[in-house]
């Protein structure tokens, strides 16, 4: 069962976004306050430091800002990336205090791989890539056309990279989304297509292993379809079942996350389910927070612990789930 840990009061206005972690004693939580208010938005980050979760210390900025990702390599070396006045903004955590970093334009920003302190992986609205090296960015021609984007980002290491979004074809009428799946080996991008998807796009991915990667698959009204990478083939996995109406929201490694909402209601509350190998085994929660309403529901996992998050009305919720 994923047991509650308490966090910093936060405002109604508050949107989670993402949520990293590196191990056992460290996480961070990110996302912006001030959403839909008369008061610019800000960015939030939240951190666990082995024994409590608290509210991060963040530059000043001269406009709104939000955050739509975090990432980490190490606990001295985490990276929260959003946009800003319609410009990417990009934080860098080095152990002591968090910083403003300076980046390339890249239009939109979108999700942020942070593999070492000099390997950094930014993506953005257009074909490119952008690379950290340790001391300047680089940037890397991806895709092949201007109606491709890329929006989620995975590595087992610097050796082997998954990328996943989506590309428009056709004209009028006859526009339809397919997905977008390339594979970086240290060299080169490759198109890799992946599982046989004729429409939709890529939401989600997740590795630990090159044997083990997991992709969240969006086709139209149908939901999130999961696939599996085992070094060699794509497979199909079939998505959890539910007494309710459930929409799944993302995808990690052996985990799912999403709502459910009853037949007579409209009301969505939190969903976890955790692959054992053969099946979806739903994952209990609190009594208290199962029959909330919730929102904003997401979750990270690494080695033994797995993290997940969502927000009531209440308040923001943040829950831990440790491996037996």
């Amino acid at each position: 069962m994923f047991q509650p840990v308490p966090v910093p009061a936060l405002p109604p206005s508050t949107a989670l976004a993402d949520l990293a972690t590196t191990g056992d004693d460290h996480a961070w939580l990110a996302g912006t306050t001030g959403v839909f208010t008369s008061r610019p938005s800000a960015p939030l980050v939240l951190r666990w430091n082995g024994t409590a979760w608290t509210r991060e210390d963040l530059p000043d900025l001269p406009t709104a800002a939000s955050l739509a990702g975090i990432s980490a390599s190490a606990p001295d070396d985490v990276w929260a990336l959003g946009n800003s006045a319609g410009h990417p903004l990009l934080l860098h955590y080095d152990g002591t205090a968090w910083r403003r970093h300076d980046l390339p334009a890249i239009g939109w920003a979108r999700a942020v791989l942070a593999l070492a302190p000099d390997d950094v992986r930014v993506l953005g609205a257009g074909r490119d890539t952008l690379h950290w090296t340790g001391h300047a960015w680089t940037r890397h021609p991806t895709l092949a056309s201007d109606r491709e984007g890329l929006h989620t980002l995975a590595a087992t290491g610097p050796h082997d990279i998954w990328a996943g979004g989506a590309g428009l074809a056709g004209v009028g009428p006859g526009t339809y989304e397919y997905p977008v799946l390339l594979h970086y080996d240290g060299h080169h991008w490759t198109d890799r297509r992946g599982p046989r998807l004729d429409h939709g796009h890529i939401t989600r991915l997740a590795a630990t292993a090159p044997d083990d990667v997991w992709l969240g698959h969006v086709h139209n009204a149908d939901g999130l379809h999961i696939h599996h990478y085992d070094g060699h083939h794509w497979t199909p996995v079939p998505a959890p079942t539910d007494p309710g109406r459930l929409s799944l929201h993302g995808v990690a490694a052996r985990w799912t996350w999403g709502v459910r909402a009853n037949r007579r209601s409209f009301e969505t509350h939190p969903a976890y389910h955790h692959w054992t190998g053969d099946e979806w085994t739903p994952v209990p929660l609190p009594d208290h927070l199962a029959r909330t309403p919730a929102s904003h529901v997401g979750l990270a996992t690494a080695h033994h612990v797995t993290w997940a998050y969502l927000k009531t009305a209440a308040g923001v919720h943040v829950l831990r789930h440790t491996a037996s």
